[in-house]
């Protein structure tokens, strides 16, 4: 074989061998994008099934604390109905109000005093005003005469309805005591004697110095 033949042939087999490397780098570099690829989509799916998991586990962790709260509060107005339902004369089921019978109940025997509005003493504008504030989203004035005088719709006992305010004038003080109504005749106040309290307008003394009622809440 001459030396042109055999340039040839060395250079056919040079042409051969790169042609085989780079087919082999093409392969692998083809195989290690495919398999990173696959590795992509599981991580992705992997990730997927953790948040839709953790989504789950929060909505249904929602829904418990959900569920308690509504059975607390189911269990506290059962307790609070067969608690104030004697002291008011009244069925069971009539007591509907949880916020305002709640707040009575958590303020209920405590002591009076004059200028103050907190458990430590509280006096009866002063509780009513905490009343109606946590109640019925309502500020009232701090002087009964102010509460009175900004009050726009006055009535009678009979017209009275659960929330409305009660006036009186005690001794020879015009517009000296406010309680708020809540049925049959009972109404709940600060009594200077008593601290807060649930009382009747039927008894002699309340019968006596009842001024009048006042409505603020909107029906």
């Amino acid at each position: 074989m001459n030396k042109k033949a055999c340039s040839i042939l060395i250079c056919c087999l040079l042409v051969f061998i790169t042609s085989c490397q780079i087919n082999k780098k093409t392969s692998s570099t083809s195989s290690n994008s495919s398999q990173q690829l696959t590795e992509q989509k599981h991580s992705v799916k992997t990730t997927r099934k953790k948040e839709s998991s953790n989504d789950n586990s929060k909505k249904s962790n929602k829904k418990i604390i959900q569920q308690k709260a509504e059975v607390k509060q189911v269990d506290t107005l059962a307790y609070l109905r067969k608690k104030y339902a004697p002291l008011l004369s009244t069925v069971q089921d009539s007591i509907q109000n949880l916020q305002l019978y709640k707040l009575i109940d958590e303020w209920m025997g405590t002591p009076y005093r004059f200028g103050g509005q907190s458990k430590n003493g509280t006096d009866c504008s002063g509780f009513a005003g905490i009343l109606y504030a946590h109640t019925f989203s309502i500020a009232l004035a701090r002087r009964v005469s102010d509460i009175h005088q900004a009050t726009p719709l006055l009535l009678k006992q009979e017209e009275l309805k659960e929330g409305d305010l009660v006036f009186f004038d005690i001794g020879k003080r015009k517009l000296s005591h406010v309680g708020v109504y809540l049925t049959n005749g009972k109404f709940v106040h600060a009594s200077t004697s008593q601290g807060v309290v649930i009382s009747d307008l039927n008894m002699a003394y309340y019968k006596k110095y009842f001024r009048c009622g006042g409505r603020i809440i909107k029906s």
